[in-house]
């Protein structure tokens, strides 16, 4: 039997509204200002399980294939193999494949398997690599070898003054093969939860420029807001290069997280190098290049969520003076343009206005954030990358078990931003003085986004 399914007459005349609302952006990127349009031309609408799976719209028939090309690869699980020694998965790794901690391509969750442990020497405030695992810890190994340490986490409360209710912190405790807990002297370790995959081409499409324009390291207009740039040494070019991916922004480019990714994370050697200490010099890589390019299309390719509520919504326009006086936005820069270079990924990407709530900068939040590792030296133990907020209001739609910040200790926004300290303690603290009303008005026009 043949079964016919019938679309509703609304649907199909919405869905139309909205496919020409995105071709009139797209023809007129100065028409995207509107906040509920969070990627310009490239938004999705979708507020569903799989709103971050969507690839971005307006994307050429071209770039639609190249964005298919990838999914799988994105999706597949990886196995050890037997061409050469240790080919394929491994020997050490967190993961098996790109999903088993972007869940949905939403935040991870902070468990063991989808997370994972950075470490580093106490001395050097934290600059230092374990001279016996280096920055991170593999938690897996494939049949016949062992793994570095395992993990346990343990959620302890943290008394919070005046009538504010508790906050939970995650104590990480690492295990040795042998059955040995690593004790607290020897290193410092910070439990990291994967960040959603949200509007990455667009990240990427910032010109620097704009970026740089918001860092002010010395505090020059006596704010309180010290952002700070990281710079990261392009051997291959000889040139420095401006961070602006992971926790701590250690990363400049969506290549060079998807390869190093697919090294510390799942111990898989890409075309983009580096060689591995792992694998015999000359063997061929586990990530070919066309297989490395697809799935970092792929991350490029993926669009933004259109926002919950319409732009004139009293609990947008309350929230967003709100976001504002309280000095949020002071990091959580609102929107940006795009840059018009012809050469981008994306053709739609080119003089967009978007909506992702960062700076890209890094900023010292305090010792309540700080979590002992100076990340490769480029930042200091208590800075942390301005997390974008586009998406945030889906976050637990996409992952029920994911948590806010770099760990997932935050179980909700409101505990997030309780947990903002060091340049972000006068907008915390004007936080907590907000009648509960508005306080409300807020935390609804944050989970709209």
């Amino acid at each position: 039997m043949t079964r016919v399914v019938r679309h509703h007459p609304f649907l199909i005349l919405a869905s139309a509204i909205l496919t020409a609302l995105l071709v009139v952006v797209a023809q007129n990127p100065s028409l995207s200002a509107d906040s509920r349009l969070a990627a310009g031309a490239l938004t999705v609408f979708n507020r569903t399980s799989a709103a971050f799976e969507k690839p971005a719209s307006n994307l050429t028939p071209d770039e639609i294939a190249r964005h298919d090309v990838g999914d799988p690869l994105f999706e597949r699980s990886h196995i050890p193999l037997a061409t050469h020694q240790d080919a394929g998965l491994g020997p050490l790794f967190n993961a098996n494949s790109c999903v088993a901690c972007h869940v949905r391509n939403g935040r991870g969750a902070p468990v063991p398997g989808v997370s994972l442990v950075r470490v580093a020497l106490q001395e050097a405030n934290g600059a230092a690599p374990v001279p016996e695992w280096g920055w991170q810890i593999q938690d897996h190994a494939i049949f016949g070898h062992q793994p570095e340490a395992t993990m346990d986490l343990t959620w302890r409360e943290e008394p919070q003054a005046g009538d504010e209710p508790p906050l939970q912190k995650i104590h990480v405790d690492l295990i040795r093969p042998n059955g040995d807990v690593v004790a607290a002297a020897e290193m410092n370790r910070s439990l990291r939860t994967a960040p959603p995959l949200v509007g990455l081409g667009l990240l990427e499409a910032i010109p620097d420029r704009a970026i740089l324009s918001h860092a002010d390291p010395e505090d020059r207009d006596g704010d309180g807001i010290s952002g700070r740039a990281v710079l990261l040494e392009d051997e291959q070019h000889g040139q420095q290069v401006l961070g602006r991916f992971g926790w701590k922004a250690g990363t400049a480019t969506v290549q060079e997280q998807t390869a190093e990714a697919y090294l510390n994370d799942m111990g898989l050697t890409t075309a983009a190098g580096p060689e591995t200490n792992m694998t015999a010099e000359g063997q061929p890589a586990d990530i070919t290049w066309d297989e490395l390019m697809a799935v970092t299309f792929y991350s490029q390719s993926l669009g933004a969520p259109a926002t919950k509520r319409p732009t004139k919504d009293p609990v947008v326009s309350k929230g967003t003076s709100l976001f504002g006086d309280l000095q949020c936005a002071a990091c959580h820069v609102p929107s940006h343009e795009t840059s018009t270079d012809p050469s981008a990924v994306v053709q739609a990407i080119r003089g967009q206005t978007v909506w992702p709530y960062t700076d890209l900068l890094v900023h010292d939040m305090g010792p309540g954030l700080d979590d002992g590792v100076a990340e490769h030296g480029y930042t200091r133990s208590a800075e942390w990358r301005t997390a974008p907020l586009w998406g945030l209001g889906l976050t637990h739609r996409v992952n029920g078990k994911a948590g806010y910040l770099h760990d997932g200790r935050a179980r909700t926004v409101d505990e997030a931003i309780r947990w903002h300290g060091g340049e972000a303690e006068a907008a915390r603290e004007n936080y907590l003085a907000l009648a509960p009303k508005d306080r409300q008005v807020l935390l609804a026009w944050l989970q709209g986004l």
